[in-house]
């Protein structure tokens, strides 16, 4: 990267982490020194090409400020079901929340029996695939039977259950496996 583009590029991110978005051409231009908009456009097809930015249409952002992950499916928090279906869909992780590994996806949770940890039917989990978790960890698990769920994982002596968090469901304390942990929970308000 050139000293100048670099210059540019310092300037966006400084603009996107005051504001919360990312700057017109115009607050680009004053924040870089730069008096031509053109310039500024052409700056910002020059990152492009080096993949800094991506470019949406007419809109540009950052190309570390998220990461895409798969939407793979319906995880079940209340009863389990056998529901893991491929939605072909992908789900933007905030910068925070993205992880640089591909063991990352997300589920749409349905079902009410992770209430109390205030996990609700609609929101999205972002889990880590992984076969071991600590107890007290939230966890999709897939059961014998094949159905999955979203728990938390608790120990009583040296057996492992899945615990709900909502008191009108009852511990599940059937065999199971590990399908992830959850890292994360994204939900849109409507």
């Amino acid at each position: 990267m050139t000293k100048k583009q670099n210059q540019v590029w310092q300037a966006i991110q400084e603009l996107v982490n005051r504001e919360g978005r990312f700057p017109t051409v115009r607050e680009i231009a004053r924040a870089a020194g730069l008096s031509s908009p053109a310039t500024v456009q052409a700056y910002l097809e020059r990152l492009a090409e080096r993949g800094v930015l991506l470019r949406r249409g007419r809109a540009w952002k950052p190309a570390s400020a998220g990461r895409q992950v798969p939407l793979v499916g319906v995880v079940p928090a209340g009863s389990p079901l056998e529901v893991f279906e491929g939605l072909g869909e992908a789900v933007e992780l905030p910068a925070w929340m993205a992880e640089k590994t591909d063991d990352i996806l997300a589920l749409r949770v349905r079902g009410d029996s992770m209430k109390d940890a205030y996990i609700q039917e609609g929101d999205l989990v972002v889990i880590r695939r992984a076969g071991r978790a600590e107890a007290g960890e939230m966890v999709v698990a897939r059961l014998d039977d094949g159905s999955i769920t979203l728990k938390r994982l608790k120990k009583e002596g040296a057996a492992f259950f899945l615990a709900p968090e909502n008191p009108d469901y009852s511990p599940i304390h059937a065999a199971f496996e590990l399908v992830g942990r959850v890292v994360g929970v994204l939900r849109k308000y409507r």
